[in-house]
């Protein structure tokens, strides 16, 4: 499995919240898509990405795709695209706990 992480910074954490969502479903149809992770520090205004892909191919086949889907992912917040990265997962640990927005 690879990762792309994407890190921001915004003024408007609610906004960028409400963009994550906005671009939920197309993330979800994207080819090789696994899932995502979405992290804000409403106090700071840093926030971060974290979307799992079944293989390498699939990172690579969603470079256009991501970066259409992070613009608008932080346009109702203005947020900025801070940097992003390609990673290998190597290890994981544990299972991923519920969660309820």
């Amino acid at each position: 499995m690879h990762a792309r992480l994407s890190t921001y910074k915004t003024d408007d954490p609610e906004g960028l919240v409400a963009g994550f969502q906005a671009v939920m479903g197309d993330l979800e149809q994207t080819y090789g898509f696994s899932h995502a992770y979405f992290l804000v520090d409403r106090e700071t205004g840093n926030a971060a990405s974290i979307t799992i892909w079944e293989s390498q191919d699939a990172l690579g086949q969603s470079v256009a795709k991501a970066d259409e889907l992070r613009k608008r992912g932080t346009q109702p917040s203005g947020a900025s695209i801070e940097s992003v990265g390609r990673f290998e997962i190597v290890q994981t640990a544990g299972s991923p706990a519920g969660f309820a927005a």
